[in-house]
């Protein structure tokens, strides 16, 4: 298949919407339709080519490759509604990496702005730095958050991680802000750090695993459960262990238990590393 590699030859003025630099998209294109492909700066209508050099490889992999080369931070949605292939960016992305992405792997080197992964439904998505606020949750105005799929972040994420979250798996390497889990329905979320205030916030159901939190945060929102969780303990360590750090080692100690939040009447649940 084809490795197609975008090289910036200037960071752009404005901001960019990259959702149509899709690896399918991409593939089913020569590199003179590449570099043709429409774009808005601002209300001015560009093509490709006038930010990017193009560079076409025909590898031995088993799906189409879009590799970002150079900063991409002022460039929003990179691989939004994704349905196949992979996309690595070598520096920084902007806002909305992966929103509703349904599968593939998408790789940021670097730190993402915020909804990083917001209403996914399949797939992959690692950043490795920091990503910004409502990570994993839900689009202005919607219901749903993540549905579905990865998102791991080797540094920190910003606030409301996982707001609205009802599937998926969220795992956070470093801190969170605050509001973390809020009004989550379901999935799992793994945070090795710190977190910020009002955690988990009208929580109804889905997991909250705190591997560098030894004792709950000041709140009467959660109860101790003494409820026997090997058998899910051990499933959902072994499941994480292979992320390795903090979520490695979790298969080794004990969980401890607290269920709400109780001022909704919710089943979810917060789980502590003794």
């Amino acid at each position: 298949m084809k490795r197609i590699t975008l090289r910036i030859k200037q960071p752009p003025a404005l901001r960019i919407d990259a959702r149509t630099l899709l690896p399918g998209t991409l593939a089913a294109l020569n590199e003179g339709e590449i570099e043709r492909v429409p774009l808005w700066h601002g209300t001015e209508r560009i093509v490709l080519a006038d930010l990017f050099e193009v560079s076409v490889q025909t590898t031995s992999d088993c799906g189409p490759c879009v590799v970002f080369e150079g900063d991409m931070r002022r460039f929003d949605r990179v691989g939004c509604s994704m349905e196949a292939g992979a996309i690595l960016v070598e520096g920084g992305a902007g806002d909305l990496v992966g929103a509703q992405m349904r599968a593939g792997e998408i790789v940021v080197r670097g730190s993402s702005g915020s909804f990083a992964a917001c209403e996914m439904t399949g797939g992959r998505i690692e950043i490795g730095g920091n990503c910004g606020n409502f990570a994993a949750a839900a689009l202005p105005g919607s219901m749903d958050g993540m549905r579905g799929g990865t998102l791991v972040v080797r540094g920190d994420a910003g606030e409301r991680l996982g707001d609205r979250m009802r599937r998926g798996t969220a795992l956070v390497f470093g801190n969170a802000g605050a509001f973390a889990a809020s009004r989550m329905v379901a999935g799992t979320i793994g945070i090795a750090g710190s977190v910020g205030g009002h955690l988990a916030y009208g929580m109804q159901r889905g997991s909250l695993l705190l591997p560098g939190v030894r004792a709950l945060p000041g709140t009467n929102r959660f109860v101790e459960n003494r409820a026997d969780v090997d058998v899910f303990w051990r499933l959902i360590t072994r499941s994480l262990a292979r992320e390795g750090g903090a979520f490695g080692e979790l298969a080794q100690q004990a969980p401890l238990r607290f269920v709400g939040d109780v001022t909704v009447d919710g089943k979810g649940e917060l789980l502590f590393a003794r």
